[in-house]
């Protein structure tokens, strides 16, 4: 679970300062909201308390199967897609014999990600997380799809959050992080589809979930459990919810495995040093802080590590950009950016010879 109030505000620019600006809550509604936190708060217990900030003004719906449907705040309906059918994109003009259907990149926001150079990498499909985003004006990344589930970084870099939700992509997000984002800009500014994510220890609404109640939702087919200290697992059935991982780069590998990807390239995810190291958006003087050292024993090695197990048997391919990256070999093989970009170019020239033989062939048919 993402804990709020984890982080400390980053020093904005004038742009960005007048974008906070536009996101800020008023103080009346800031008064009223905080009331009924702490009254919430003070009359549940702790299994309950995750719910503090979507007990008042917040109504989720759920189907027949108790998976999230829908969700209104303050009487507005977000403009949820959970009841349609979860599918990749059309393909255009891609060749599926050289599985560009097939593959997705998860970007992440690890310093790494600025020794790669995106206007020269080619990326069918494109999966952000976080400030990931910065790179469509950096780099013109274009972005099919995004991941939050970290309401710190709703709250400290609305000037990133805005871009998102004005991009024609799919945002899956979890409820509390959908409240942060229409607290600040309204339900109207949402642009995007919007996926309501659930978490599978937290369940918005409702009591957290112990290892009995994750044991009664086991299902080989769309969920796993995995033998670990922590109640750690892998979910495919994205109308049921994620496991967090302690960080969202494994959330949003559980997306893309749930959308049928086959392949699927991580970038900047590095995991090392991030107490002290700046994501590639921040500098030293403006960067957030990161519990990712702390939780990387305990949650995030031992999540990535059996998920791993676990998309190899279903035939799931996953590389590592990241060279440095703090998972090891043996979890998920490292690859250079730039073979990518050779392995296009081959392809690319093995097809315009193809295709000429191919007319010829038909010619004599």
């Amino acid at each position: 679970m993402i804990i709020e109030g984890n982080a400390l505000r980053s020093s904005p620019t004038r742009a960005e300062t007048e974008n906070v600006a536009r996101a800020t809550i008023s103080p009346g509604r800031r008064a009223g909201n905080t009331f009924f936190k702490l009254l919430y708060r003070y009359t549940h217990t702790r299994a309950w308390r995750h719910n503090e900030r979507l007990a008042h003004g917040v109504t989720l719906e759920r189907d027949e199967a108790g998976r999230l449907a829908g969700m209104r705040i303050r009487g507005q309906r977000l403009p949820a897609v959970n009841r349609l059918p979860i599918s990749q994109p059309e393909s255009g003009n891609a060749s599926r014999e050289f599985h560009e259907f097939h593959e997705c990149h998860l970007i992440a926001t690890g310093p790494s990600v600025n020794h790669i150079d995106y206007r020269a990498l080619p990326m069918q499909h494109v999966l952000g997380v976080n400030g990931a985003i910065a790179l469509a004006a950096r780099q013109g990344v274009r972005f099919d799809y995004y991941c939050i589930v970290d309401t710190g970084f709703v709250r400290n870099r609305p000037d990133l959050v805005e871009r998102v939700i004005g991009e024609p992509l799919t945002l899956f997000a979890t409820p509390l992080v959908l409240w942060h984002i229409a607290e600040r800009f309204g339900i109207e500014r949402i642009r995007c589809r919007v996926f309501i994510l659930d978490d599978m220890l937290f369940p918005a609404g409702r009591r957290a979930s112990g290892q009995r109640e994750l044991r009664a939702l086991d299902d080989a087919h769309a969920l796993a459990l995995f033998d670990a200290p922590q109640p750690l697992g892998f979910s495919l059935d994205l109308r049921r919810g994620v496991f967090d991982g302690r960080t969202v780069a494994y959330a949003g590998l559980q997306v893309l495995a749930a959308l049928g990807f086959k392949r699927l390239y991580l970038h900047g995810v590095d995991l090392s040093a991030a107490k002290c190291t700046p994501r590639f958006y921040e500098s030293a003087l403006d960067m957030q802080p990161s519990y990712l050292d702390e939780n990387f024993a305990d949650f995030i090695e031992p999540s990535f590590r059996h998920a791993a197990v676990l998309l190899a048997r279903r035939g799931i391919d996953v590389r590592n950009l990241s060279l440095d990256s703090a998972l090891g070999e043996d979890i998920f093989p490292k690859l250079r950016w730039q073979s990518l970009k050779r392995d296009a170019a081959r392809a690319k020239v093995s097809a315009s010879v193809r295709e000429p033989a191919r007319e010829s062939a038909l010619a004599f048919a």
